[in-house]
């Protein structure tokens, strides 16, 4: 038999071998509770039916069970629980204090399964939480954002001068601090309409910097499944801390973290308490900084807010500056061709912009293949017209919020009259009865 002293020496000598590796081994502990010994370890992103057998394998007479958050084996001795949808792992507890020792290498067996020693491609392990790794690009260098000159220098000044010279910035920390923390950003928040460039210039600075980039939709964290999402943005987290220089760009990030008040749901909640401990424990490593992208951030929670060092605005572009987004995609047309469409797109995005020139080009090709018009470029007449196309749509798009929110607006008044008649009839009863 092996004892608690002995099993507690043996999870210690693997903790150890990961350690010797150079990887950050996954939680991995033993201890008493009342009259049993639970041995419990993390398992994320491992299939929990290998596992299940591994575990099952010393054990006679039993079914396995791939179901999730559920009891796996019970009998008078020994307890086996898998705890997937929580994120917690497995928990393998039995009465007394000693473990056989094909029972406790089971368990071992079953950890190293779960956390391979041989460290696993991070880009693949973030691929399986459907975040995308964008390796430095050329293509993205600053001329890629046309104008935004005034962004463009802040992020040089408060992110890239700091992750390509860390040693200026830890000696000038050195030298004033009494004790010495890191001055370089950990967080920043980048704000704005949706297609102002947030995403693209992210990658600009992974670029520039050259680092990969993390890129975290939504969706990858979001599921439907109790504890999941608490889950995935934990090891999303952990996986880009351990793949070392990087951006991690978490993309919505106020579809994650509302601010809190009565009406938040319990679910987001958990959410943002787990992206607030992240956040404070993500190590800022000499090219690793975290983003975060909105375009709401009234709604952000205020703890939330006060994590990030800087907010960086980008706003809608100016005339001179949609003058230049032209000039990236329409480069054929003449100054003052050029011109007249920027002045035409007042209050529209880079994206919008973008759009109006594919869908140019799209209608110039289609004219061409029927043989309507000879092979060239597409001329001013077909941007004015897809221009007039996307206010067609932006038009179409709140004219039917304008009707819903009108309608909603005449379904509130109209109940609050209704209240206000029932009220006034139920007085009108009262009094005629107290006379």
């Amino acid at each position: 038999m092996v004892t608690y002293t002995e099993i507690k020496s043996r999870i210690e000598e693997v903790l150890d071998s990961y350690n010797a590796n150079g990887l950050a081994p996954a939680k991995f502990t033993v201890e008493k509770k009342g009259s049993s010994t639970e041995i419990k370890f993390d398992c994320f992103g491992a299939d929990m039916y290998d596992l299940s057998k591994i575990l099952l394998s010393p054990l006679d007479d039993v079914k396995t069970s791939t179901s999730c958050s559920s009891l796996l084996h019970k009998t008078d001795n020994i307890d086996i629980w898998l705890h997937s949808m929580m994120g917690n792992g497995i928990s393998y507890a039995k009465k007394g204090e000693e473990f056989l020792p094909e029972e406790l290498e089971s368990v071992i067996e079953a950890y190293k399964t779960a956390n391979p020693l041989v460290d696993e491609n991070p880009e693949k392990k973030l691929a399986n939480f459907g975040v995308h790794v964008y390796q430095p690009d050329e293509m993205f260098s600053w001329d890629y954002i046309a104008g935004y000159e005034d962004v463009k220098e802040k992020i040089k000044d408060s992110i890239i001068l700091c992750l390509k010279h860390p040693e200026v910035y830890a000696d000038i920390a050195k030298g004033t601090r009494k004790v010495f923390e890191s001055n370089k950003p950990n967080a920043m928040l980048f704000e704005g309409e949706p297609g102002t460039g947030k995403t693209t210039m992210a990658r600009v600075i992974a670029s520039e910097v050259d680092v990969p980039l993390i890129y975290v939709p939504v969706e990858s964290i979001m599921t439907k499944w109790y504890g999941e999402s608490e889950r995935n943005l934990a090891g999303i987290f952990d996986v880009a801390h351990n793949m070392g220089n990087s951006i991690l760009f978490l993309d919505e990030i106020d579809s994650l973290a509302a601010s809190r008040d009565g009406n938040m749901h319990e679910a987001t909640r958990r959410v943002l308490s787990v992206l607030l401990r992240k956040i404070d424990g993500f190590e800022s490593n000499d090219k690793t900084l975290m983003i975060g992208a909105t375009n709401r951030k009234n709604d952000l929670d205020a703890a939330l807010l006060s994590r990030f060092d800087q907010s960086i605005l980008f706003r809608l572009p100016l005339v001179d500056e949609r003058l230049e987004i032209f000039k990236n995609y329409a480069k054929q047309l003449s100054l003052e061709d050029l011109q007249s469409v920027a002045k035409s797109t007042e209050g529209m995005s880079g994206r919008n912009i973008k759009d109006i020139c594919e869908q140019a080009e799209r209608t110039f090709a289609a004219a061409v293949i029927q043989n309507r018009l000879d092979t060239g470029l597409p001329s001013l007449l077909f941007y004015m017209n897809s221009i007039k196309q996307k206010w067609l749509i932006f038009q179409n798009f709140y004219n039917f919020r304008i009707n819903v929110w009108v309608n909603i607006w005449i379904d509130h008044v109209v109940m609050h009259a209704n209240a206000w008649e029932i009220c006034t009839n139920t007085f009108n009863i009262k009094c005629f009865c107290a006379f």
